[in-house]
């Protein structure tokens, strides 16, 4: 249990309390379809469209794993309050997989991402985004993002 509060003292530390009382919680709900939005380090937005709760599998560069995204927490079974499935988390994932982001807030392509769903993964199991976790074959996804 210390650890876990320690994990979340971490995250919470890495963004402001006016960051976080800017923004909002989004639900989304698993097996839906849903479109990742980022601003990468080019500055382009960026998108993709796919199912919440999708299993990427663990992402060779980075060694993340990607077997539920959208959830707020690593993977399906890594450190998380109450299995939320938000629009942010699905967004950091999504960018996360892609730009084999690593570092948080520091990411150049996924920072901003990983910042917006922060407070989402402090709060979005109160806030009635908890959920089963689905037990998905793991697969790549078989299209790239869209940014311009």
């Amino acid at each position: 249990m210390p650890s876990l509060i320690y994990a979340f003292l971490t995250i919470i530390a890495t963004a402001t309390a006016a960051n976080l009382e800017r923004r909002s919680v989004t639900c989304l709900k698993v097996g839906s379809t849903a479109t990742a939005r980022w601003t990468n380090s080019a500055g382009q937005t960026c998108t993709w469209t796919g199912v919440v709760g999708s299993n990427f599998g663990t992402n060779s560069v980075n060694g993340g794993d990607y077997s539920c995204n959208g959830r707020c927490g690593a993977g399906c079974t890594g450190t998380a309050v109450g299995n939320a499935y938000t629009q942010d988390c699905f967004s950091h994932d999504i960018c996360s997989w892609f730009n084999n982001a690593s570092g948080g807030s520091s990411d150049p392509n996924c920072g901003h991402a990983y910042d917006a769903a922060v407070d989402d993964t402090v709060t979005g199991a109160a806030r009635g985004c908890g959920q089963t976790n689905p037990s998905n074959a793991a697969r790549a996804p078989s299209n790239r993002p869209s940014c311009s």
